[in-house]
Formats: structure tokens, sequence, C-alpha cells
């Protein structure tokens, strides 16, 4: 089995730098095009399955990536930022300075404010992981168009990474990187 890993295209946020989040936006102009210029990319592979959150920004690009029916799980969703979404680092230290300096300080366990914390994110994301990827064996390929969060904890888990390394692993926008199953690898890295 082959799994496809797409980052949604670019937002209106993504381009002002500004946390998404939850906030449900769509893509912009170039958001489009990114996911457009993607698909000629993956047209060379039989997609078997689609998965996405629930967020318009995911679902869409991958309604612009294949014709295949996706399905959408809620539990793939972004991080929940909270009180941060909408807004850039700069404003964020600037309007709460100290929960700012506390995610600066031990980002791998805050709590955002009205928001999650990191093991929170990871455990939602990984209970629904493995929930589905048993199901997920019987097919090829399948195509997870997700968020940049999202990816970087699944790519984690699949590499038995620990979460320091959580940085390490990216997914650039407009881009797609193909995890082998077999030789539990990525064998292409955003191309």
């Amino acid at each position: 089995m082959r799994l496809i890993f797409v980052r949604h295209g670019e937002t209106d946020l993504n381009l002002a730098r500004k946390y998404c989040g939850q906030l449900d936006v769509g893509l912009n102009e170039h958001g489009v095009q990114q996911m457009e210029l993607l698909r000629e990319k993956l047209d060379s592979y039989s997609i078997d399955l689609v998965i996405t959150s629930d967020l318009l920004r995911a679902h869409q690009s991958a309604e612009i990536l294949t014709d295949v029916k996706a399905f959408c799980f809620p539990a793939f969703n972004e991080m929940d930022f909270g009180d941060f979404e909408g807004y850039t680092y700069q404003e964020i230290y600037a309007k709460f300075p100290l929960d700012w300096a506390n995610y600066c300080n031990n980002w791998q366990t805050a709590i955002f404010p009205n928001g999650e914390s990191f093991p929170i994110f990871y455990d939602r994301v990984i209970a629904a992981f493995m929930e589905e990827w048993k199901k997920w064996q019987q097919f090829d390929t399948v195509l997870f168009v997700g968020h940049l969060g999202v990816l970087r904890v699944i790519a984690l888990f699949l590499q038995k990474q620990k979460i320091a390394f959580y940085w390490d692993n990216d997914f650039k926008q407009g881009t797609y990187s193909l995890w082998d199953n077999e030789s539990q690898r990525f064998v292409i890295l955003n191309q």
C-alpha cells in the first residue's frame, strides 16, 4: 500500500502567516492553482481512496486533485490553536504575551488558550489514523489530503520518531510525498 501525503493548497491566512487551525477557510486563487498543477503530477497514480479532514481547505484541495470521492474525518482537522487562530506570531505575542511565552518555552505540553495541547492533538490524530490504517491496507494507493500539523504527526508515527522531531517533517503546499508501506519509508518527499 502506498500513501500519498498532500498538504492542502494555500489560503489567505497561510499567505498572511496567520494560524488557521480550526478556522474553516477556503483556498485562495494561488492555492487552487497549486492543486491544479499537482493534479497533473498525481495523474500517474491510480488512486483508490481519498481521505481528508472536514475543513474546507482540505476537502476543496481533494476535489481539485482527483475525481475519487473523499471521506472526511473531523479527527484529521488541524490542531485547535484556540485564541491564537487568525493571528500572526507577532499579533499573538502582543495580544497574549504570557500564553505565547508558555507555548514557546514548552510547546510539547502547553495548552493553547481555549484550544488543545500537542499531546491531545497527537492522540486525536493517531487514534483515528490507527483505526483507519487497518482498513486502508486493502487498497493500493491512498491519497491523504491534510494539514501541516496532521501530516507531521502521522509522519512521526509512521517513522517511529519522537515528538522532538516534529519540526523536521515538512510538507510544502503544491507538492506530494509518497510513503511506501512495504519499505516503511518516504520514497518521494515534497515533489
